[in-house]
C-alpha cells in the first residue's frame, strides 16, 4: 500500500469476520486446489518477556484461519525458546500469550527461522537447513545462516530482475515510525543489477518500490538478505567474485511426478571461465544430477512426491565458489483434471535435415469427461509459417521431416475432454551434421537409429542418400 502501512492487529477481529465470510461463500463453489504455504514448517520464537503460555495463531489470504483466535500453545524447544510446527497451508503467524501481548502479524520467512521479538534469522538449533517460503519455487542460497558478509553494515538487498528503474526501500515499525516520507530511501547500486540499503532504525517491515510499482509490505527478515523483485523471494546474500545473472527452473509453480524439469543458470566470473553443478537434495539424501562442467543445463525428473531442493552451484577459475537454491514441491497427478505435460522428446536441440524426427510426448493429468487426452502438433519455420497441418489426435507422437536447414518450431497442444488446454513450444535447428555432446548433455542423439547398416543418413532406408 502506497504512502501508509498496514495496521492489521488493530482490525483484526474485522479481518476475521471476512475471512470466515469468504469462506463460507466458498463452500458452495467447485473445489479449488491452492499451493501449499508453509504446510510442515517449524517456526521457532525467543520468550524473552517470559509470556505463560506461549501461542502460535496462524492464517492465509486464501484459506483463512487455521483455529479462532489466539490458536493453539507452542511446545517449548529449550531455553526459553519456543517451537510451532504450522499445520497446513498457512503463511501468516501471530505469536501471542492468549491475554493482550502479541506480535504484530508476521509473514513466516520458511522452515527453520526464528522470531526474537522484533527480527526473523535463521535458527541454528533446527535440525536441518532452513529453506524459504514455498509459496512459488524459491530461490536463492539458504546454506549458510550465519555468515555476515557485511561486518560495517545492517544492510538489505535487492537484486533487480525485474528491471526497475529505480529502486527505493521504504521501511518502518508500528510505533517507531519510517526511515523516510514515501517512497522510502533510495538504493545504492553496487554492480551486476544489485542493491543495497543500510538499514539505520529498529524497522521490522519493508516495500521496495521504484516509486510506482511496488512490493506488499514485507516483514524485514534481517540483515543480510536479499529480494528478488523478479521471482518475488528473500534468500540469504553471500558475496562472490562469480556473479550468478540467472537460475531458474522451467516449470510452473507446480511440479508432477515424473514430469522433465530443465535447471538452467548463467554466471560470469572476474577470475575466468565458471564451471556448473547440478543437484537436487530431498532431506538428508543428495542426488548430483550433473557433476562441474561448462554446461549451465541439467534435466531431474522426479519420481516420487515431496519436498526438494534445486541446488545450483558454481566454481571459477581460481576456485570461488557460490551457490543457489530453489524450492520445489512434487505432487501426484493421479486424478488432476488439467492436462499435464511431462516431457517432450527430442526436447529443444539440433536435429538432422531431411530425416525424419520423432516428436514423442508423455502427459498427464486429464482425468474428466471421458478421460481423454487430445494432442495437436504446430511447426512453424523460422518466418513464423506454419509448414505444416495441424490437427488434434488421440497420438502422443508426430513425426516430421525438416526439409531445408535452418530454426524452426513446434509447439505441442495437450486437451483434456472438458477443452482445458495446455501449450509449450520447443525450438529446433536442422543442420546437416548434429554435432554429439561431449559434455554429458542431457539432450543426445542416437547416431544411428535405424540400427541398419550402412543407413548413413538415418532415415532407416538404405538408399544411394
Amino acid at each position: 500500500m502506497k504512502n501508509k502501512k498496514h495496521f492489521k492487529s488493530v482490525i483484526c477481529l474485522l479481518l476475521t469476520v471476512l475471512m470466515l465470510f469468504s469462506v463460507a461463500l466458498a463452500a458452495g463453489a467447485a473445489d479449488t486446489v491452492f499451493a501449499q504455504v508453509g504446510a510442515g514448517e517449524t517456526v521457532y520464537f525467543r520468550n524473552s518477556n517470559n509470556w505463560s503460555p506461549v501461542k502460535a495463531y496462524v492464517w492465509s489470504d486464501s484459506n483463512g484461519e487455521y483455529k479462532p483466535w489466539s490458536g493453539e500453545e507452542m511446545t517449548l524447544f529449550k531455553d526459553n525458546v519456543y517451537k510451532y510446527v504450522i499445520p497446513g497451508d498457512y503463511n501468516k503467524i501471530i505469536f501471542t500469550n492468549g491475554n493482550g501481548a502479541q506480535t504484530a502479524d508476521l509473514t513466516v520467512p520458511g522452515d527453520g527461522y526464528i522470531y526474537d521479538g522484533s527480527n526473523w534469522s535463521a535458527y541454528p538449533e533446527h535440525g536441518g537447513t532452513p529453506t524459504q517460503p514455498s509459496t512459488q519455487p524459491s530461490s536463492g542460497n539458504n546454506n549458510n545462516p550465519t555468515v555476515n558478509p557485511n561486518p560495517d553494515g545492517n544492510y538489505v538487498y535487492l537484486r533487480n530482475a525485474a528491471g526497475w528503474g529505480k529502486v527505493n526501500a521504504y521501511m518502518w515499525k508500528d510505533g517507531a515510525g519510517e526511515n523516510a516520507a514515501w517512497p522510502g530511501k533510495a538504493m545504492e547500486s553496487i554492480g551486476s543489477n544489485i542493491y543495497r540499503y543500510n538499514v539505520t532504525g529498529n524497522f521490522n517491515m519493508i516495500i521496495f518500490n521504484d516509486g510506482g510499482t511496488q512490493t506488499d509490505d514485507m516483514q524485514f527478515p534481517g540483515a543480510n538478505y536479499l529480494y528478488d523483485n523478479k521471482t518475488g523471494q528473500w534468500e540469504q546474500y553471500i558475496p562472490s567474485d562469480i556473479s550468478v545473472l540467472d537460475y531458474k527452473i522451467d516449470a510452473d509453480s507446480t511440479i508432477y511426478k515424473n514430469m522433465e524439469v530443465v535447471l538452467s543458470t548463467k554466471a560470469t566470473s572476474a577470475n575466468g571461465a565458471v564451471s556448473y553443478k547440478f543437484s537436487v537434495s530431498n532431506g538428508s539424501s543428495t542426488t548430483v544430477l550433473r557433476d562441474y562442467s561448462s554446461v549451465s543445463t541439467a534435466t531431474w525428473v522426479p519420481t516420487a512426491a515431496g519436498s526438494y531442493t534445486l541446488i545450483f552451484e558454481y566454481k571459477d577459475a581460481k576456485g570461488e565458489t557460490n551457490k543457489k537454491s530453489i524450492a520445489a514441491t512434487v505432487v501426484d497427478d493421479a486424478g488432476v483434471a488439467e492436462p499435464i505435460i511431462k516431457k517432450v522428446t527430442p526436447g529443444s536441440s539440433q536435429v538432422k535435415v531431411n530425416t525424419n524426427m520423432n516428436i514423442a510426448v508423455t502427459a498427464g493429468g486429464g482425468k474428466t469427461g471421458t478421460n481423454l487426452l487430445f494432442y495437436k502438433y504446430t511447426i512453424k519455420d523460422a518466418t513464423g509459417k506454419v509448414v505444416n497441418v495441424p490437427y488434434y489426435t488421440k497420438n502422443a507422437s508426430y513425426t516430421y521431416k525438416p526439409s531445408a536447414l535452418g530454426k524452426f518450431t513446434v509447439t505441442v497442444s495437450v486437451q483434456n475432454s472438458d477443452n482445458a488446454l495446455i501449450e509449450r513450444t520447443y525450438s529446433y535447428e536442422a543442420v546437416n551434421n548434429v554435432q554429439e555432446s561431449t559434455e554429458g548433455s542431457t539432450n543426445t542423439t542416437n547416431p544411428n537409429p535405424s540400427g541398419l547398416l550402412g543407413d548413413a543418413d538415418n532415415d532407416s532406408v538404405l538408399s544411394v542418400m
